[in-house]
């Protein structure tokens, strides 16, 4: 690969599947590899230099420490452990400072950023603060927006009309796989964003920074091969993002 290329530092758990040959980390690598760019792990125990990356892809895993996060309404008296207990939150050690540290230096030097699921909901905490700890704890009747044994869930999308996620599946409704028991709805969503799509129970399913080229975050994870009817359409997605950093990356 040509040194000419974006490079493209993707976001990760500790486990050796995050590794640089690792199949999770892969699944995201090769996502943004099929439109030119190349990949660096970043993360703890990972060489990879954030400095030398013209974009970040922050992917998904589990759920973010609540130490991080604003209470929800009605909250504000429970411990951090009443928190976790009440939302079933299960955390990943050390993974959540280095990532926001990663998201706030993208957004300060304005490096294209593709966040997915986790990705996404840690984008809003660093620059809005909230995220629903558990969506059926705080919502009953929505859908079920998670994987069970194994197998994605599935519902309908709907895509605001002029958005970079509109430009990208070019069309006002799509079908997307779901593996989250975590997310937003629009009260929780920070004003620098704009939502670009919606499930039908009233959770934000896609977002974007305002006045800036490239800062998305997909509550779905369209790198996931298994799941042919959203992977099969995501690529516009994944090459928008890779023309973002080699734009940067020539701005440098």
């Amino acid at each position: 690969m040509s040194d000419r290329q974006p490079l493209i530092g993707i976001t990760g758990g500790l486990g050796p599947d995050w590794s640089k040959t690792g199949s999770a980390h892969r699944s995201y690598a090769a996502a943004v590899e099929d439109y030119g760019a190349r990949t660096v792990p970043l993360g703890h125990g990972r060489h990879g230099r954030f400095d030398e990356c013209d974009g970040l892809f922050v992917s998904g895993g589990w759920d973010v420490h609540p130490k991080y996060t604003r209470p929800l309404p009605g909250d504000e008296q429970l411990t951090l452990d009443e928190v976790i207990a009440k939302y079933r939150i299960r955390t990943e050690r050390m993974r959540d400072e280095v990532e926001m540290r990663y998201i706030r230096e993208a957004l300060a030097r304005g490096k294209p950023y593709l966040g997915v699921c986790r990705g996404f909901q840690i984008l809003n905490i660093v620059v809005g603060g909230y995220l629903i700890g558990d969506i059926l704890t705080w919502m009953p009747d929505a859908l079920v927006h998670y994987a069970q044994d194994g197998v994605s869930a599935s519902h309908e999308v709907t895509v605001e009309r002029g958005s970079i996620v509109h430009r990208c599946y070019g069309v006002a409704k799509i079908t997307t796989n779901s593996r989250h028991h975590q997310g937003l709805t629009p009260e929780f969503v920070s004003d620098k964003f704009i939502i670009s799509a919606m499930a039908p129970d009233g959770i934000v399913e896609a977002v974007e920074m305002k006045d800036v080229p490239f800062v998305v975050g997909v509550q779905w994870h369209p790198e996931r091969k298994a799941d042919v009817y959203i992977n099969s359409i995501s690529g516009p997605l994944f090459a928008a993002f890779v023309d973002a950093c080699a734009a940067y990356r020539r701005s440098r």
